[in-house]
């Protein structure tokens, strides 16, 4: 296996390679840099947190609490794992009320007398 840079970095600290003391500064170093995915829940966390989600009508981020958050992601990590960034008002709005999205009003009729 050939050294990354944190196992080299590690060997020109340490004294005794290999020693206990030394793979744990390696995993720590590699944990640091975000080398360390041990599954693909983990990748998809660390791209959550890369994304910067917030609360579109606060800006609080996500998990600040209340009871209507709608939070999106501000940056698009991944084209194809990114869910969209921008919503409509109308639609963010109406989905926390559980309506539909308003449409454009119709112009009001006077009233005509016969």
């Amino acid at each position: 296996m050939k050294d990354d840079a944190c196992t080299r970095k590690v060997k020109q600290t340490y004294d005794t390679w290999p020693s206990a003391r030394a793979s744990q500064a390696v995993a720590k170093c590699r944990k640091e840099s975000g080398q360390v995915r041990k599954s693909e829940e983990g990748t998809s966390l660390r791209r959550w947190g890369k994304e910067n989600w917030q609360d579109t009508r606060t800006g609080k981020p996500c998990g600040a609490g209340g009871k209507t958050e709608y939070c999106r992601p501000t940056k698009v990590v991944s084209k194809t794992k990114t869910p969209s960034t921008r919503v409509p008002k109308g639609a963010v709005a109406a989905k926390l009320a559980g309506k539909r999205a308003p449409s454009t009003p119709t112009p009001k009729r006077p009233n005509r007398k016969k």
